[in-house]
């Protein structure tokens, strides 16, 4: 088994020396595939491969097709070629940095994908309270003596950045350029399984953290070109669900007609189905309950928080006697309650009280 070894944070080095192979790889006709991003489809937006020369400055865009494969544009030189895969929405003129790789003479090559416990959405998404793993693939490094550091390690990074609130997503570029949250040298070719049991965005209150955290694998310098992104790959991390329960308290008890109640529901996961169940008695789990207000979310990119308002409270309870309300959710991840559950009485019984007095007619009045 390959061994691990801490640097800094929970990132890992890996080296596992091969046999010494000294040559360099030979440059061969180079052919580029891309997958373009979901929401980058060729109807309304313009697709196109940015080929930049390193050591040179030579810069060439060519147009590409939504899937498939096209030679270069331009040869490759000694010092490699930066290709990076844009695409531009024409309603806007908004651009994107969809991927980017880095091919070249003494270049290896890599791959990153991040894995999560939810199989929707456009990219990676996770809830900050929820595992991930991180898988790295490393090929075309070389061992012996006099290599290029390039030809015998790569970099990786692993980036994170907060949510303001009006943000859903960040630009790449912006994210990586800054200072990495934690790094590491791979030395080894093969795969490297990184396993984080919960995310390390940062906030006041962590479980409602909201941000991305970026991983990204450098081919180092080596004098012909400076340090240059092999490849990268990034996950959307969306807060732990919240709400209350308005009108009602805990421990009420109610005559007659019951009150209105109001949902607060803060931050629903992305696809997700909440209640509020109605509970005779005061036992919630393992108990059969009744729906008094359904509210799905379909899949989205975001999170989301609504208000709702609830007036079939009523109808649905039939006699007197001990209820309880419950607020949850359900997700990928199981089922969580979003609040306390809330327990009142109810009494509509009507009880009069009365005197009975007699009069004879031989008394006085």
């Amino acid at each position: 088994m390959r061994s691990i070894t801490p640097l800094r944070h929970d990132v890992a080095a890996v080296c596992d020396r091969r046999n010494p192979h000294p040559k360099m790889k030979a440059i061969l006709p180079l052919f580029l595939m891309g997958a373009l991003h979901a929401g980058a489809q060729s109807t309304g937006y313009v697709n196109f491969v940015r080929q930049n020369q390193q050591g040179l400055g030579v810069v060439w865009d060519m147009p590409v097709a939504a899937k498939g494969t096209s030679p270069s544009a331009l040869a490759l030189e000694s010092g490699g070629a930066l290709f990076q895969l844009w695409t531009i929405e024409e309603k806007t003129a908004k651009d994107h940095l969809l991927d980017q790789k880095l091919v070249g003479a003494y270049l290896p090559t890599a791959d990153i994908r991040v894995l999560t416990l939810d199989p929707n959405g456009r990219v990676p998404r996770t809830r900050v309270d929820q595992p991930f793993t991180v898988e790295i693939n490393v090929a075309g490094l070389l061992t012996g003596a006099g290599l290029p550091l390039s030809s015998t390690s790569v970099l990786l990074e692993r980036h994170i950045e907060s949510y303001r609130e009006d943000q859903t997503s960040f630009n790449p570029a912006q994210v990586v350029s800054g200072q990495p949250y934690s790094s590491a040298y791979i030395s080894d070719n093969g795969k490297t399984v990184l396993s984080f049991p919960a995310s390390s965005v940062p906030a006041s209150d962590p479980t409602k953290a909201a941000g991305e955290e970026h991983f990204v694998i450098h081919a180092l310098s080596d004098g012909t070109f400076s340090q240059t992104q092999l490849a990268s790959a990034h996950v959307q991390v969306w807060p732990v669900a919240s709400g209350a329960i308005k009108g009602i308290n805990h421990g009420d008890k109610l005559r007659f007609q019951t009150p209105r109640l109001e949902l607060l529901l803060n931050d629903l996961y992305p696809t997700s189905d909440t209640y509020l169940m109605l509970y005779q008695g005061t036992q919630v789990n393992g108990a059969t309950g009744r729906i008094v207000k359904a509210f799905p979310l379909p899949d989205r990119d975001t999170s989301e928080s609504h208000v709702l308002n609830v007036t079939e409270l009523d109808s649905l309870i039939g006699e007197d006697g001990t209820y309880t309300l419950a607020l949850y959710s359900d997700t990928v991840y199981g089922r969580d309650f979003l609040c306390s559950p809330v327990t009142f009485t109810i009494n509509r019984t009507l009880q009069v009280n009365a005197m009975q007095v007699g009069f004879s007619d031989n008394e006085n009045p």
